[in-house]
């Protein structure tokens, strides 16, 4: 049975990624809804976002299983 920790640094870094989702979830919205001809700028500009979301996770995701490796090494 695994025991890890989710640091502070993880938690807020989660509620970051959590809060630029819904960002990104509502500019899709308001972009469907806007026109069908999408601005080449505004989607340059999400496909950032959601890659520095992935970026973000990634890192959270890398972390807790450096823990989880680390602690299985100790038992």
């Amino acid at each position: 049975m695994r025991h890890t920790t989710i640091t502070v640094s993880d938690l807020e870094c989660l509620e970051h990624m959590r809060n630029v989702g819904q960002l990104v979830s509502d500019l899709m919205q308001v972009q469907d809804c806007a026109t069908v001809h999408r601005d080449p700028a505004q989607q340059l500009q999400l496909t950032s976002v959601i890659y520095l979301m992935t970026a973000q996770l990634d890192g959270v995701v890398e972390r807790c299983n450096e823990r989880w490796l680390t602690e299985e090494v100790r038992a």
